[in-house]
């Protein structure tokens, strides 16, 4: 991971040192938060061919 960051809280989150949540895993793919005003994003993510994990595919 990049400084400044860290994997923390449940599994599939993303944490700035400070705690705030910067990201995390969900069904429909990763949401976003916007420390500024709060508002969440989901960014869609499709799976490899195959149905293997997007990890998996990389190698």
């Amino acid at each position: 991971m990049r400084d400044g960051c860290q994997q923390g809280g449940e599994a599939g989150e993303l944490r700035c040192l400070c705690g705030s949540l910067l990201a995390r895993l969900v069904p429909e793919g990763v949401e976003l938060k916007c420390r500024r005003c709060h508002r969440t994003r989901v960014v869609p993510l499709e799976r490899p061919p195959g149905g293997a994990s997007a990890t998996a595919a990389r190698g």
